[in-house]
């Protein structure tokens, strides 16, 4: 962990002690309860609460041996270009995410199918794609939060071609 990244969480866990509301430090929503001791408390960042939401997406990722680098959180992304597809039905980010991150999420798997290391990948996923929510290496993956559920696009080898399949799993009503 770089010296920079240390410094913003000893100032990130003064500031949640503190009392000041902030959006989640891991994926950038406002989704923290008002009493800091109610939400989850990162299994990746010491002493630093994030949504629950995020809680049980690390417990995920924690069981999978595959855990988000603290550089893909949204607190240490500042100032890249960001797409929020929270707001936005999911077909209607679909047409977004099929034409402008499919091609790069295809070229990072073939990429991670070459044998490059997949946390410097995802860093590189996570820049490129802004608005992608996470990306797992096993199955090969990226999850899009949208407004009305979440978009699922899988990517898989077949003789030599990339198959590209997404889904938009809407929340039950």
């Amino acid at each position: 962990m770089s010296k920079n990244i240390q410094e913003a969480l000893l100032d990130l866990k003064a500031r949640q002690e503190a009392g000041e509301k902030m959006p989640c430090p891991r994926c950038g929503r406002d989704t923290m309860k008002p009493d800091l001791y109610t939400n989850a408390l990162s299994r990746h960042a010491d002493g630093i609460y994030v949504c629950d939401d995020c809680g049980t997406a690390e417990a995920m990722l924690d069981f999978m041996r595959n855990p988000l680098p603290l550089e893909c959180w949204a607190q240490f992304r500042e100032g890249e270009a960001t797409a929020d597809f929270k707001a936005v039905p999911g077909e209607e980010a679909l047409k977004t995410i099929k034409a402008e991150h499919v091609p790069r999420l295809i070229r990072i798997f073939q990429q991670w199918k070459a044998g490059t290391d997949f946390k410097a990948l995802r860093i590189t996923a996570m820049k490129e794609c802004p608005g992608l929510t996470q990306i797992w290496e096993e199955p090969f993956q990226a999850l899009y939060t949208v407004a009305d559920g979440e978009i699922v696009i899988r990517f898989r080898e077949n003789n030599d071609a990339v198959e590209v399949a997404a889904d938009h799993l809407t929340k039950a009503k």
